[in-house]
């Protein structure tokens, strides 16, 4: 049996969102999809949403997780940035320090000791 799929392009530029600050560092958050975006959304949720779990923290867990990776995309540009642009990085004072797993840390260069640096002679 063949099952024609539709694809909806979200366009986050016409959303319309709205935060509110509470009190305690608590804030509300509000977004509303159009009609198209709306069903999308619970066909998506009706597909992958385990019973067990409410619509609240289903939505919660969304939005934990798009941070998240969020988080680490961002974590994975800079770690790639460092290694690319030692020279300029060092010029401005801040030596780039690979570890044995491959993770780079940004070290002040006055504060690095010659056998950190991953310099080659």
């Amino acid at each position: 049996m063949d099952t024609q799929t539709q694809s909806i392009k979200l366009d986050i530029q016409n959303w319309r969102l709205r935060i509110d600050e509470r009190s305690r560092n608590r804030m509300k958050i509000q977004i509303k999809l159009s009609k198209d975006e709306a069903q999308a959304f619970k066909n998506f949720s009706s597909m992958v949403k385990p019973e067990e779990i409410s619509d609240d923290d289903f939505m919660k867990t969304i939005f934990v997780t798009g941070c998240e990776t969020m988080n680490q995309q961002l974590s994975r540009l800079v770690q790639e940035y460092a290694k690319e642009n030692q020279e300029e990085l060092a010029s401005s004072g801040i030596t780039v320090v690979e570890g044995e797993d491959g993770q780079v840390q940004l070290m002040d260069s006055e504060n690095v000791e010659p056998s950190e640096t991953t310099e080659e002679a």
